[in-house]
């Protein structure tokens, strides 16, 4: 077998089909296979993958999370090179047949990527292409360290499964309840092996949710049990960020100076982010949650003053806050008082 494709889902029902349909669809003269790990569903997606009777190999498993489930998937390929795709992307039904070549023809290569179209995006569409211009080339490993994590989307990846097997797979410190990040780590590790090649044509369809859907996924992959249930937060808003924090100590550990300033710009993400949710709390009106969400950020990133603004302002009586309301500027009391603007960090 020339190619295995791994796909995991977690409550995809909604978009597996059509994932599944895009691979199934490729234009390419070699067998593939593929491999779908089903992580402990809780909707529909088991009926939709059954439907696709014997054209997939099913792997069903107890939540694991994401790193645990692409691995169980590559542990059952018998492909020379694997093909990621995430349940929520699509591809172009020439993907495989503009990556694998380049895989074949290069031998210091162990791994390839493209370009993605983002068919969704919390921005009203202002970027368009998830590789955008300055990051539309092979990366060396000393930019593969500058922050920030260069954009390899792993539904645009090609490996191969020696190189997989050689770096241990994706890292399964990253469980059900971590968001983000373990593919970044692995990225890292592949380019250690060899060249990571750029495909710069869009032959992926890349999903991209809003901030408060990938929030939304963060809190469904938690066990929460707390009187803020019926909203989806847990006590500690810092266990979101777990994963931020894995990262961060994995590059410490494994690469040491060099991997600081990326491991800095993570947590720097995880301050940011809870800001962002710290804002969300007062716009709903909780600020005992947004005391914590800031508090939380400030241990991350200690010197950005607008936090302590922000928690002085969460920590003022409702009462107070109210009367001093009139007293400020439209866009400085939005600043306060949120809901935030959700925009991404910038690169």
């Amino acid at each position: 077998m020339k190619v295995s494709v791994v796909i995991p889902v977690f409550n995809n029902e909604a978009t597996i089909g059509a994932a599944l349909e895009s691979v199934l669809a490729q234009r390419f003269d070699q067998p593939f296979e593929v491999i779908v790990v089903n992580d402990g569903s809780t909707d529909g997606t088991r009926a939709v993958l059954e439907k696709f009777g014997d054209r997939i190999r099913l792997i069903d498993q107890q939540n694991a999370g994401v790193a645990p489930a692409r691995n169980a998937g590559i542990g059952a390929a018998t492909g020379k090179f694997i093909a990621l795709l995430d349940g929520d992307d699509t591809w172009t039904e020439d993907k495989l047949a503009k990556t694998v070549p380049v895989l074949e023809n290069n031998a210091a290569c162990v791994a390839v990527f493209s370009n993605a179209a983002i068919v969704e995006s919390g921005r009203g569409g202002v970027q368009q292409k998830y590789v955008e211009a300055g990051w539309t080339h092979s990366p060396t490993l000393d930019e593969m360290f500058k922050p920030p994590s260069w954009p390899i989307l792993p539904s645009s990846v090609v490996v191969r499964r020696e190189t997989m097997i050689a770096i241990g797979g994706f890292p399964e410190e990253f469980t059900a309840a971590d968001y983000g990040c373990e593919d970044t780590f692995a990225f890292l590790l592949m380019r250690e092996h060899g060249e990571i090649i750029f495909v710069p044509e869009d032959l992926v369809r890349y999903r991209m949710p809003q901030w408060e859907v990938k929030l939304t996924k963060r809190r469904s992959t938690l066990n929460i049990d707390s009187d803020r249930k019926s909203r989806g937060l847990i006590e500690d808003p810092q266990r979101y960020f777990r994963a931020n924090v894995i990262f961060a100590r994995l590059m410490r550990d494994r690469f040491g100076v060099r991997g600081r300033a990326l491991a800095g710009y993570v947590l720097d993400g995880a301050a940011h982010e809870l800001v962002m949710m710290g804002m969300m709390s007062m716009h709903e009106g909780d600020r005992e949650y947004a005391r914590r969400c800031y508090l939380s950020s400030i241990r991350y990133r200690p010197l950005n003053l607008k936090t302590y603004a922000r928690l002085a302002w969460a920590a003022m009586p409702a009462s107070v806050a109210q009367a001093v309301s009139a007293m400020l500027s439209a866009s400085l009391l939005r600043s306060l008082s949120g809901p935030p603007f959700l925009e991404e960090r910038p690169r």
